[in-house]
């Protein structure tokens, strides 16, 4: 019965019994001859189909046994990687995703350490923003992701591992300190839509009431710290990438009457159990992201 549960599972989540067969690539008779079994089996109508067979809805019913058979699913999940992994090394691929700030400047150094405990790992790393990670995620074509920020979507489990302080950089020659008026009459150096760094600065800006007399956009954190340094305006950037900068005589650190700060959140998919490479590097997130 378990693969009929299994194909029950992808009708309800596809609402379509030709995609599910897609998915699970079976044929779509099959797909119709488990629901049926399933449907006999409890003594129910699972599933309501319009005679043209185009739309579908799910019965009370058949929600009460998605749900047990989501359960259900999630465990067998758990069982198989607990008794595969046993005794085992850590080892094989793992697909990491990580939002700009993370993936440029915080991961390389953080795998250094990491890839020393676990050499058998086959690490891949996909960067881009934060909403692509979430894609990415989602489509299954990553394990798990590292973003900045709430996503605010139940179909992740999210674990928070560093919180990434926010700085407010001016070009050489800016003042030590300035005020909320201040920040009115600059041009911001921002990111773009879908950055969690973006979403921190305006988050800032609503914070302190500033409404910015002009903005430009840039895609990747080295572009936003490049055209500060370079007199085209200000911007909020991670303190970690913000030290660094000032350091090398590139950028001024200015202080601000309101300070900014985001959470870096660890991310794996909600329906999914979480197998023993993914909770190794949580564990090492979690420990020593940075030194």
């Amino acid at each position: 019965m378990w693969e009929e549960l299994k194909t029950f599972i992808e009708v309800v989540e596809q609402q379509s019994f030709t995609k599910a067969a897609q998915k699970l690539n079976i044929s779509q008779p099959t797909v119709s001859l488990h629901i049926r079994r399933l449907e006999e089996c409890f003594n129910a109508v699972l599933i309501r189909r319009s005679k043209k067979q185009k739309q579908l809805s799910v019965t009370y019913a058949g929600m009460i046994v998605y749900d047990a058979a989501k359960q259900m699913k999630s465990l067998w999940q758990f069982t198989e990687i607990t008794v595969k992994e046993l005794g085992s090394e850590i080892k094989g691929r793992l697909a990491i995703g990580a939002s700009l700030t993370i993936g440029e400047y915080f991961l390389p150094a953080f795998l250094g350490r990491f890839m020393k405990r676990y050499p058998q790992l086959e690490i891949e790393v996909k960067i881009d923003n934060t909403v692509h990670i979430c894609e990415l995620l989602q489509s299954n074509k990553i394990d798990v992701g590292l973003v900045e920020g709430e996503t605010g979507d139940k179909k992740f489990h999210k674990e928070e591992f560093y919180i990434d302080r926010l700085v407010l950089i001016g070009p050489i020659g800016s003042p030590k300190k300035m005020q909320r008026r201040d920040l009115e009459t600059v041009t911001w150096i921002t990111r773009e839509q879908g950055s969690g760094t973006r979403v921190q600065w305006e988050e800032f800006l609503e914070k302190n009431s500033v409404l910015p007399a002009k903005t430009i956009i840039f895609n990747t954190n080295f572009a936003v710290k490049e055209a500060v340094r370079n007199d085209l305006g200000y911007a909020l950037l991670s303190e970690h990438i913000a030290k660094q900068a000032a350091a090398a005589g590139e950028v001024e650190l200015i202080e601000t009457q309101e300070e900014a700060g985001r959470k870096f959140v660890c991310l794996t998919l909600a329906s999914e159990t979480m197998s023993r490479n993914v909770q190794t590097l949580v564990d090492n997130l979690k420990r020593d992201f940075v030194k």
